[in-house]
């Protein structure tokens, strides 16, 4: 299929197309903040155990567990508006057909397909972001689409519990739909004639999907940034989950169950700004791990204070929302064409699934044996390794 070269790069960047991809990224993370905020609601309405109820939350991961990779190679040959604009109308059926309020076992499987939805958006999205960006901007655009997950968390918990309190949950789930599509259309009309979009990428014959995958894996441009986000998506759940219940001021407690995740999302956004007019993204992510290794190990020294140990707990937070910065910045720095940026998000998008999964039952095993002793001790192996591929990474641009 003869292909014409299109430019790699912007002179400036296309910050409403860079906004409207953010929103779609969040609108995506609303598939999991939605089931979140509404759990109770959904316990009481189907009547199934706390158990089935929470796969229905955390069965979306599937599909990028599973399919994280090929996702990259399918936006690399199909072209990476198609595969949004796809995944978020999809995303928008399912959850019209959730407002239904459809028997459990049909909902499950929405749910399934959803995780196809979440990952073509995480996929394609922060590869255009890239694709928009001039390159004084990418990092810093990298570290605004590393906020999605935080943001769609807070806007499902306060406006998205609103609407659940007044109108049910029903209303909730058509409004997820509502929007999520509402924005594919929009960016389907605003970006079907941009000129970086006329062509797909170069393709040719790269050998079975298998082949391609090893090549994935073997690529250190996209296994080391995936890497270091494996870490992170083992610790940041698991910390939210268990540490904040060691604060003995119910005030407090309940304070820093807001100010956490804003805390992560500001984090996030300010590794994007370091590594774009600081430091290179590696090096970020490399200080990022050291900040959680030193605050972990306060926390066993503070821990007799709740304002000490909610202090000590917000700055390990906030380190660790710089790792994905960090990482989602090193994609787009270390790849040397599209196609690798969207590989290296498949990747990420699988590794990510994969440290959700094997981090909180790992930490909670820890901390039934050890206590805090068993969460600090993980905290400092993971650190061990964030900084050990961090330092890979580093070497990578000296090395070509």
């Amino acid at each position: 299929m003869p292909l014409t070269q299109t430019p790699d790069t912007v002179s400036q960047t296309q910050w409403l197309e860079v906004i409207l991809l953010w929103l779609a990224g969040v609108s995506a993370a609303m598939q999991f903040a939605k089931f979140s905020v509404s759990f109770d609601a959904l316990l009481a309405y189907y009547q199934q155990s706390a158990t089935l109820t929470g796969m229905s939350l955390s069965i979306v991961g599937i599909a990028g567990l599973i399919f994280g990779v090929s996702a990259g190679m399918i936006a690399s040959r199909f072209g990476y508006l198609r595969v949004l604009i796809g995944a978020l109308l999809l995303g928008g059926a399912l959850s019209m057909v959730q407002s239904i309020l459809p028997p459990f076992n049909l909902l499950m499987v929405t749910r399934l397909l959803e995780g196809f939805s979440q990952l073509g958006v995480v996929v394609a999205a922060p590869t255009l972001i890239a694709k928009f960006s001039a390159p004084q901007h990418r990092s810093l655009t990298m570290g605004i689409w590393g906020t999605f997950f935080g943001v769609a968390f807070a806007v499902c918990g306060g406006l998205g519990k609103s609407i659940l309190e007044i109108h049910g949950l029903s209303a909730l789930l058509l409004s997820h739909g509502i929007l999520i599509s509402g924005i594919g259309i929009i960016l389907f009309f605003i970006l079907r004639n941009n000129p970086l979009l006329i062509l797909l990428p170069v393709v040719g014959d790269q050998g079975s999907i298998l082949a391609q995958m090893i090549r994935i894996y073997k690529n250190p441009r996209a296994l080391l940034p995936s890497l270091v986000f494996l870490f992170y998506t083992c610790t940041l759940v698991s910390i939210l989950t268990y540490v904040p219940g060691l604060i003995n001021d119910k005030a407090l407690h309940k304070s820093m169950l807001i100010i956490l995740p804003l805390l992560s999302t500001s984090g996030t956004f300010l590794a994007g700004a370091i590594a774009q007019y600081v430091m290179r993204p590696q090096r970020v992510a490399l200080l990022a791990y050291f900040g959680v290794a030193l605050a972990a190990m306060s926390l066993v020294f503070v821990s007799h204070s709740p304002w000490l140990l909610s202090f000590v707990l917000g700055g390990l937070v906030l380190c660790l929302g710089m790792i994905p910065g960090a990482s989602l910045a090193m994609i787009p720095y270390l790849a040397r064409n599209p196609k690798e940026q969207a590989e290296g998000y498949g990747l990420l998008a699988q590794f990510g699934n994969l440290g959700a999964t094997i981090g909180p039952p790992s930490y909670a095993a820890l901390m039934t044996l050890f206590g805090l002793f068993g969460i600090v001790g993980l905290v400092l192996l993971i650190c061990f390794f964030g900084v050990l591929f961090s330092l890979l990474a580093a070497r990578l641009k000296a090395i070509t």
